[in-house]
């Protein structure tokens, strides 16, 4: 009866995680049918400034708030102030040197849903977060396509940016009567900043790699690549399902075994599918992008690694462990970047693949490596409040 109230809510996220994720990826498919290879680059390009700069200005508090909320520790209220305060100045560096006030909004838009949802992952809402998480989805494909012909490639950012703002009707709810105590953040200072330099080298991997590829090789190859790396992001919607589901169990000493091996063996099934299915997809579909195929197949099978690492990612963190985190998000951006350069240069777009690959299943190892060895590694990794 456990396992399967589990499994209900497990798949509640996952649902809304998948569709939400086909969403967005019809909508980016069709953006990459009407734009030309260049435009589509570029507007990666500037979704990646927009996704890196949210990173940077939460300062570590989304994992924060989860952690330690599912503790019963009130942190939210002082939280929220800080990360909007953060996300203000953002905003304000972000139009002083891009001159876009779409793209600005956008970070205040993304910061601030971002940080309401995981008040409400942290007390296990998953009905609630699901809910927020799709309804956000159709909302952004909806005002993104009207705005996008009023202003252009401005009018994708405008779209994302008042679809975050649906969250809104759950902050009097999250706020109401809540006492902002900016004292109780003081002793998880060392938890956020190693959280937040965390969530920053994940971040890079997922979207600053746009930032290298259109610098090194131009929007055209960047096109395709942002094609590739759109696609994985419909795959990642399983990670990050896992990811939000366990983080607050774990955070209680919960142990969810068989949620966890029932996720591990949907990623292979979904990474083989997608193997097998990508190039007749791309060739009906998108034949402009037939040189992306080959990356994609490679970069899916970075689906089963992740799902590993964000496994044991929300056991490291929901033991207050975020070095190790840090230490494993660390070896695969650098990792990742290097190979960038490398491959990227010798193998152009495969070469990528690869090192996405590559990276990724690099950081799985260290974590299982950590994870059997945590006894024998305790002093060395022990958590941060010990």
């Amino acid at each position: 009866m456990v396992f399967s109230k589990k499994l209900k809510d497990f798949l509640s996220l996952g649902t809304s995680q998948v569709f939400s994720s086909v969403l967005y990826g019809i909508f980016w498919l069709y953006l990459a049918s009407i734009l030309e290879k260049t435009d589509y680059g570029e507007l990666g390009y500037f979704m990646s400034v927009a996704q890196v700069t949210s990173a940077i200005s939460l300062l570590g508090l989304s994992n924060t708030i989860v952690v330690y909320e599912a503790k019963k520790e009130p942190i939210f209220p002082a939280s929220f102030v800080l990360g909007l305060v953060s996300s203000v100045i953002a905003v304000i560096v972000t139009f002083f040197l891009f001159q876009n006030i779409f793209l600005s909004l956008l970070i205040l838009g993304l910061n601030n849903f971002f940080l309401i949802t995981n008040y409400i992952n942290s007390k296990k809402r998953f009905y609630d977060f699901s809910k927020y998480v799709l309804l956000r989805a159709i909302l952004t494909v909806i005002a993104a396509l009207i705005f996008y012909h009023i202003f252009g490639l401005d009018g994708i950012f405008m779209g994302y940016f008042l679809a975050s703002l649906v969250i809104l009707f759950e902050f009097r709810f999250v706020i109401k009567n809540k006492i902002i105590e900016f004292s109780r953040l003081r002793p998880k200072l060392r938890f956020m900043i190693f959280s937040w330099t965390t969530r920053l080298t994940q971040v890079f991997f997922n979207w600053g790699d746009k930032l290298v590829v259109g610098t090194m090789f131009g929007f055209s190859i960047l096109g395709s690549f942002t094609f590739a790396t759109q696609y994985m992001l419909l795959l990642d919607a399983l990670p990050r399902t896992i990811g939000h589901y366990l983080l607050p169990y774990e955070s209680e000493g919960s142990s969810n075994l068989k949620i966890k091996i029932f996720a591990i063996g949907i990623a292979c099934i979904i990474s083989a599918i997608s193997i097998l299915v990508v190039p007749y997809g791309v060739n009906f579909v998108l034949p402009q992008f037939t040189d992306a195929i080959l990356p994609i197949q490679i970069m899916s099978i970075v689906i089963v690694p992740s799902t590993i690492s964000m496994i044991k990612q929300s056991e490291f963190l929901g033991k207050e462990n975020s070095r190790v985190v840090l230490m494993g998000s660390l070896i695969q951006a650098g990792l990742y970047f290097v190979l960038i350069i490398i491959l990227g240069e010798i193998y152009g777009l495969l070469g990528l693949a690869v090192g996405f690959l590559v990276s990724a299943t690099a950081r799985t190892i260290f974590n299982l490596f950590v994870g059997y060895n945590r006894g024998n590694l305790k002093n060395s990794f022990e958590g941060e409040n010990n």
